[in-house]
């Protein structure tokens, strides 16, 4: 939130059980809004499901995004998360180790 606006979404998922590594914790959805770009509001978002995963015990999270020139790629490697080389569901695989 920004003062009312709200500029960002973030969705995780936690389940130490689920049979796909990848899908066990980690980033599901980021979004931020257009006019909040480049504020700091994506960092900020990936940082608080970081610092869950840690209370949670996770020594990883993950997120996978669709390549392309249009894609998230570039935010989320400036945000420390390195390609693992998997692709899932024609998706890349990041990984941020904790």
């Amino acid at each position: 939130m920004d003062d009312d606006e709200v500029v960002g979404f973030v969705m995780a998922n936690w389940d130490p059980d689920e049979p796909i590594p990848e899908f066990r914790g980690g980033i599901w959805r980021l979004n931020v809004a257009k006019s909040a770009r480049g504020r700091g509001v994506g960092r900020f978002a990936v940082a608080g499901v970081a610092e869950e995963a840690r209370r949670r015990g996770y020594d990883r999270i993950t997120v996978l995004w669709v390549p392309g020139p249009d894609g998230p790629e570039q935010f989320y490697l400036r945000c420390g998360f390195r390609k693992t080389g998997d692709l899932l569901f024609g998706e890349v695989v990041g990984e941020l180790r904790l």
